[in-house]
């Protein structure tokens, strides 16, 4: 029985449909894989611009985009991000501090840390003032004035502790070491404000004879009796959320 001719080669056209797909699609791959090098570029340039606002600079004109030095094509320039100023830390601050004032012969009478604070320079008596007072000897303006000099470029704030130990004041001016410790912080801080230290950046208290570095009935208390200079770490601000469902939130920028 007969089912009419050319049932056959109805395949063909499937095929010919399906041929015709794969071509397509690897057209489209094909399309997608090339990328427009130049233009990549110049849209890479314009968001780290527009995110950065830094500016930017030519490392080398003979760079081409192959990787190589092409002479027969245009030089395709390689932009960086302009590099930020290395930033002076406290390490960096207390190792200059240390060799300054060995250098001048007063590492004996300095003492240089960091703690929780930030930088703490603690200055005995022996060198900055006459004992019992909180008049500045002469021997001490130069610790002084390396304070001033390697403090002077830094935005950090400065704050100057006097200290004494228990025995009383020799000035008749101060009626306890409560006044004698601010006068000794006032001191330093009108020596370095003379000089040309920002005031708004200082800070004068006393602490009297009640933060004591030794026992004060031990050979070691007259090294009670010192100016501390303490250069402030910067504070971070701490955000404060309050969640109606989970509480209170901390948060820093």
């Amino acid at each position: 029985m007969s089912h009419g001719g050319g049932g056959g080669d109805r395949w063909l056209v499937s095929y010919a449909d399906l041929i015709t797909v794969l071509m397509i699609l690897f057209v489209v791959l094909y399309a997608m894989g090339q990328v427009d090098i130049k233009r990549y570029e110049q849209l890479a340039d314009s968001l780290n611009a527009a995110f950065t606002g830094a500016p930017q600079r030519i490392v080398d004109p003979e760079i081409s985009t192959t990787g190589g030095v092409d002479d027969e094509l245009d030089a395709a320039p390689i932009l960086i991000p302009e590099l930020p100023a290395a930033q002076t830390t406290t390490t960096d601050i207390a190792a200059d501090l240390v060799s300054l004032m060995a250098g001048a012969g007063m590492g004996g009478d300095v003492n240089i840390q960091e703690n929780i604070e930030g930088l703490l320079i603690s200055v005995s008596e022996q060198l900055l003032f006459e004992a019992g007072t909180a008049n500045l000897q002469s021997q001490g303006y130069p610790a002084l004035d390396i304070v001033y000099e390697i403090l002077l470029p830094l935005d950090n704030e400065v704050r100057i502790t006097g200290h004494t130990d228990t025995s009383p004041p020799r000035d008749s001016r101060y009626a306890s070491n409560w006044e004698l410790s601010v006068a000794r912080a006032v001191t330093v801080v009108n020596y370095l404000v003379a000089k040309g230290f920002p005031p708004v950046r200082l800070t004068a208290e006393g602490a009297g004879e009640y933060r004591p570095l030794y026992p004060a009935d031990s050979a070691q208390n007259h090294y009670n009796s010192r100016a501390d200079i303490v250069v402030v770490y910067p504070k971070t601000p701490k955000l404060f959320e309050i969640d109606i469902f989970g509480g209170l939130n901390t948060s820093f920028p």
